[in-house]
């Protein structure tokens, strides 16, 4: 039997949580969002989309077609990267979140930027070593949970409750990133059950997000990071 073979079921998860957290800020807005908001939204989805196929084909043993939507994703990911460095300074903006949590999230959200490039990069290195490849391609998309499952749990609050939630956004983002990191942690005791090994990709991703979580507030009031995004940004 060939490795991961449940891999594309499991990381249909992970898409809908995806597509979920973001449906509020940008798919129920889909007609209004402009061409950057839409190349960063449809390549992201083509992401997903692809990494759930790739481990698919490679059950089917449909390796030509799978190393050539390995170059398409190439080009994905980068529409995903160069995407997210432009709508970032959005944050700047974001309603209904104190301008605390805008400093946060601008931070969050490079580092996972970079995260993401990060797995790609080694994903591609690794190319031949399956062990490898396949956690640091799985690794990608925890890059992007913390911003999109602390918006599932936030917006069906604020729209039945009304702004402010009985649970706030900062706490939102925290109880993503338990849940997240417990995911995370499952992933690595199965692999050291497995094989006696931790994964550096797991490590990785676990220890940047914990890192996040950790610096959220510090960053949400620093000053110089306050004028740094504001000599970046606008």
């Amino acid at each position: 039997m060939k490795k991961f073979p449940k891999a594309h079921l499991w990381l249909i998860i992970p898409f809908l949580i995806a597509f979920s957290g973001f449906y509020f800020s940008y798919w129920s807005k889909f007609t209004e969002a402009h061409f950057v908001q839409h190349l960063h939204g449809l390549s992201a989805t083509a992401w997903f989309v692809l990494i759930i196929i790739q481990p698919f084909l490679y059950q089917k043993s449909k390796m030509n077609l799978h190393r050539i939507l390995g170059i398409i994703g190439l080009f994905i990911a980068g529409g995903v990267v160069f995407s997210a460095l432009q709508v970032i300074p959005n944050n700047l903006k974001l309603e209904n979140i104190s301008e605390n949590l805008r400093y946060s999230f601008i931070f969050a959200d490079f580092v996972f930027v970079f995260g993401f490039s990060y797995s790609v990069i080694m994903a591609i290195i690794n190319k031949k070593d399956i062990d490898i490849h396949a956690r640091y391609l799985i690794s990608t998309v925890f890059w992007v949970m913390l911003p999109a499952l602390s918006r599932l749990i936030y917006f069906p609050l604020l729209i039945s409750y009304g702004f402010p939630t009985p649970v706030t956004f900062l706490q939102c983002v925290y109880i993503a990133g338990v849940i997240i990191l417990l995911v995370l942690c499952i992933l690595i005791l199965l692999d050291y059950l497995k094989e006696k090994k931790f994964y550096r990709p797991y490590l990785i991703v676990t220890l940047t997000t914990l890192v996040v979580l950790l610096s959220w507030n510090y960053f949400g009031h620093s000053g110089w990071w306050r004028a740094f995004c504001h000599a970046l940004l606008k």
